[in-house]
């Protein structure tokens, strides 16, 4: 029973850390911060900062708050749709990659505080949640390191491969003069895999320290 609760939380942290990563840059202040960098790309096409942010957080706000399509669909740019037909296909998948990862989180957190609270009300169990916290911090801080490696020395075959894993072929490719392009830059992206690299690994690093004080 301490072992399975114990293998229970190992491998819920990945998912809380990562997952919780994703919650915290998927805000209106990461996008203000993104778009205020001196090295981020300007719009080649005419937006300016002020456009990108109005209209990049409504579409953060259609998928964080799984608005209905209308919310996107009804922006506008000058007399025509912001978005086309592909792109807010595009942005229905998106919205229900977000929210089911949302629910895993969810759960994951319920199924971690469970085993903790048990293991933790055992006097005799607490080492072992001491020894599952810092395991667990040390997977995540193990995985984050070897993806966010593999992010930068492979950018394009990283990003490619991550489409091709949450969404149907043909269905994220888009051209430069695109409104999601034009908003969400591939630089952009680059620069928010770093970051939820940075905070998982972070998040690891500090449960496996503080396992391996309770532990002790």
């Amino acid at each position: 029973m301490l072992r399975l609760l114990k293998i229970l939380i190992i491998l819920s942290l990945p998912i809380l850390l990562v997952l919780g990563s994703v919650r915290l840059v998927a805000t209106d202040q990461y996008l203000a911060f993104e778009y205020s960098k001196a090295g981020f790309p300007a719009d080649p096409y005419g937006f300016d900062r002020a456009q990108r942010t109005a209209y990049a957080t409504a579409t953060l706000r259609y998928v964080v708050d799984a608005q209905p399509l209308d919310a996107v669909a009804g922006l506008r740019l000058g007399d025509r749709p912001l978005y086309n037909e592909r792109e807010l296909k595009h942005l229905q998948d998106v919205q229900s990659v977000y929210q089911k990862s949302l629910r895993l989180w969810h759960i994951a957190l319920g199924l971690a505080l469970l085993a903790g609270a048990v293991l933790a009300w055992r006097a005799e169990a607490r080492q072992t949640l001491g020894a599952a916290l810092q395991w667990g911090g040390l997977l995540t801080a193990g995985l984050i390191t070897v993806t966010g490696i593999l992010a930068v020395i492979g950018w394009r075959v990283w990003f490619t491969t991550f489409h091709q894993v949450f969404f149907a072929p043909g269905t994220w490719t888009f051209s430069y003069t695109d409104t999601l392009i034009r908003l969400f830059p591939e630089k952009f992206w680059f620069d928010t895999a770093l970051s939820i690299t940075g905070l998982s690994l972070a998040g690891g690093l500090l449960f496996a320290l503080a396992g391996w004080v309770w532990e002790r």
